[in-house]
C-alpha cells in the first residue's frame, strides 16, 4: 500500500513539472477520455442486460413452443415423438441441449447437438413461477413448465451457449475502442487550439518573467491579451508590478550613486587626512628621534663635561685633604662618590636617549652595548643573535630597529616577569625580521576585557607602518613574541634563501 501511495506521490510530482500546455491537454484528454469512458460502459452495460433479457425472452418461447408440441406426446407416453420434436431444435445452432422431463423430474425425452453427456440437471422453479433462468461465463439455462389441463404436465430445460452474446460483445468493444481513439483524437485537436487561446499568453508571461529575472531590465512589459479574463488580470497585475519595482529601482539606483559619491568623497577626505596623519606622525617620531639625540648631546658634551670637571676638582681636593679633619675627608669622599654616580647616571641617559655608536659604528655594536648594559642593570641575561650579512642599513631603519628592541626590552623588565630575553635579527634581499621573544606571564587581560596595550606599542606599530613594514604580536602564557619584518633596500648581493646567524650570549 505504502508503495502504491509513492508511486501516486513520483507520479504527481512529474506532472507537476510538466509545462502548462502540456498540463492542459492532459487534462483535456482524461476528462474528454473519462466522459467517453463513462458514456461507453454505461451503453454497453445497458445493452449487455438488455441482450441477455432477449436471450432469455427467446428461449422461454422456444420452451413454449417445444413444450406445446410435446405435451400430447409425454400424456400418451410417446418418447420417440417427443424426440423427433425435439431435434427440430437443430436448426437454432446455439441451443446446446434440450430436454423434456415429467413432472416428477424423470428424463422423457433429449437433444444434444454434440456428442451426448450425462443427464444435466437444472435449477428448481421458485414456487409461484412457472420457469427460471440462469447464467453462467459461457452458457444460458432456462426451464419451463408446462401446464396441461390445468395441472404440470411436463417440464422444458433448454441449455444455449452465449456465442452470439461474446461476438456482439466483441464488435461492441471494436467499435468503443475506435469511437474513443476518434474521440481522443478529436479533443486532442481542439485541445490543441484552446490551449492557445489559454496557455500561449501565460507562456508569453513566462518568457517575460525570464527576460526580467535574467536581464534584470525592469522596463519589460508582457504584451497584454485585451481579455477580461483571470489571465489578463493577471497580466495587468504583473505589468503593475514591475512598474512599481522600475520606480523603486530607479530611486534605489538615485540614492546608490548619491551614497556613492559621498562615500568616495568621505574616502578621499579620510585618505588625504589619514596621509596628513601619517606625514605628521613620521615628522613627530624623526623629531622626537632628533630631539633625544640632541638631549644626548647636550647631556653628554654640556652637562657631562661639567659633571666630569667637578670630578677632577674634587680628586685634586682629596690629595691636599690628608691633614683634614675625618669630618671633612668623609664628606669629600662621599661628594667624589656622589659626583662619579651623577657622571654614570648622565652617560647612561644619554646613551638610552641615544647611543652614538648607533650613527657611528652601526646597529649591531649599539645593540650588544645596550643589551650588555640591561642585562647588567636588570639582572635579565639576554641572548642576542645577528645574521653575519645584517651589515649596515639606513639611518631611518637603523633607528627604528633599535627604538623596537629597546621597548621590548622595557617592557620584559618591567611588566612580563620573564627570567630571559632572546632577541633574533635576520636578513634577506627583500626585507630585515627583528623578533624578541621572552618566557613571561604574557599580556594577561583583565576579567572580560581584551589587554591594553600601553604607548610603546602603539609607537612600535607607527614606526614599523612608516617603513612600509608589519608588526605582529604573539602573546600567552608561555610568554609573549614581538616581531617585526620591515622591507630593505639590497646593498650587496645577499641569499634570498640565507638565514645564517651569529649568536651572542650577553
Amino acid at each position: 500500500m505504502s508503495a502504491e501511495i509513492n508511486l501516486g506521490h513520483q507520479a504527481m510530482k512529474r506532472f507537476g513539472n510538466y509545462s502548462i500546455s502540456r498540463k492542459l491537454t492532459a487534462l483535456n484528454l482524461l476528462v474528454s477520455a473519462a466522459a467517453l469512458l463513462l458514456a461507453c460502459v454505461s451503453f454497453f452495460l445497458y445493452d449487455l442486460h438488455t441482450f441477455q433479457v432477449n436471450i432469455a425472452r427467446n428461449l422461454s418461447i422456444q420452451a413454449q413452443i417445444t413444450g406445446s408440441n410435446t405435451v400430447s406426446a409425454v400424456t400418451f407416453n410417446d418418447a420417440r415423438s417427443a424426440e423427433t420434436t425435439l431435434q427440430a431444435l437443430r436448426a437454432s445452432s446455439h441451443i446446446i441441449y434440450a430436454g423434456i422431463y415429467t413432472s416428477d423430474g424423470r428424463v422423457f425425452a433429449q437433444y444434444w447437438r454434440d456428442r451426448p453427456e450425462e443427464v444435466p440437471s437444472y435449477h428448481p422453479i421458485p414456487a409461484g413461477e412457472v420457469e427460471a433462468h440462469w447464467f453462467t461465463p459461457s452458457e444460458i439455462g432456462l426451464v419451463r413448465s408446462i401446464v396441461f389441463q390445468g395441472k404440470p404436465a411436463e417440464m422444458v430445460y433448454i441449455r444455449s451457449d452465449l456465442k452470439q452474446m461474446s461476438d456482439r460483445l466483441r464488435n461492441y468493444a471494436v467499435t468503443i475502442l475506435g469511437v474513443l481513439f476518434i474521440s481522443l483524437l478529436a479533443a486532442l485537436l481542439v485541445s490543441r487550439i484552446a490551449q492557445r487561446v489559454v496557455s500561449g499568453p501565460l507562456m508569453h508571461l513566462v518568457d517575460t518573467a525570464q527576460v526580467v529575472s535574467r536581464e534584470q531590465n525592469y522596463s519589460v512589459r508582457a504584451a497584454s491579451t485585451g481579455g477580461h479574463d483571470e489571465v489578463a488580470a493577471l497580466i495587468g497585475a504583473f505589468n503593475e508590478m514591475l512598474a512599481q519595482i522600475q520606480k523603486r529601482d530607479t530611486a534605489l539606483q538615485e540614492a546608490h550613486d548619491e551614497l556613492e559619491a559621498r562615500v568616495k568623497e568621505r574616502t578621499t577626505d579620510l585618505k588625504v587626512a589619514e596621509e596628513n596623519l601619517s606625514a605628521l606622525s613620521n615628522r613627530l617620531l624623526l623629531l622626537r628621534d632628533e630631539e633625544r639625540r640632541h638631549i644626548a648631546r647636550e647631556l653628554h658634551d654640556g652637562s657631562g663635561q661639567v659633571v666630569a670637571a667637578l670630578a677632577m676638582n674634587l680628586s685634586i681636593l682629596e690629595k691636599d685633604a690628608a691633614h683634614w679633619n675625618a669630618r671633612t675627608q668623609k664628606a669629600l669622599a662621599d661628594s667624589v662618590q656622589l659626583v662619579k654616580t651623577i657622571l654614570q647616571d648622565l652617560r647612561t641617559m644619554s646613551y638610552l636617549l641615544h647611543p652614538p655608536l648607533l650613527d657611528e659604528a652601526g646597529l649591531e655594536l649599539a645593540l650588544r652595548l645596550f643589551t650588555e648594559g640591561f642585562a647588567e642593570r636588570s639582572n635579565i641575561p639576554v641572548s642576542l643573535e645577528v645574521a653575519p650579512n645584517l651589515g649596515r642599513l639606513s639611518k631611518e631603519l637603523e633607528t627604528a630597529i633599535f627604538r623596537i628592541v629597546q621597548e621590548c626590552l622595557t617592557n620584559i623588565h618591567r611588566h612580563s616577569g620573564s627570567a630571559n630575553a632572546r632577541i633574533q635579527i635576520t636578513r634577506t634581499h627583500r626585507e630585515v625580521c627583528v623578533e624578541v621573544r621572552d618566557q613571561g606571564k604574557g599580556m594577561q587581560a583583565e576579567a572580560g576585557r581584551p589587554p591594553r596595550p600601553g604607548v610603546g606599542i602603539p609607537g612600535m606599530h607607527e614606526r614599523v607602518r612608516q617603513l612600509g613594514g608589519r608588526l605582529e604580536i604573539k602573546s600567552g602564557t608561555a610568554g609573549t613574541v614581538v616581531m617585526a619584518i620591515i622591507p630593505v633596500e639590497d646593498v650587496g648581493k645577499v641569499s634570498s634563501g640565507s638565514r645564517e646567524q651569529f649568536t651572542t650570549q650577553a
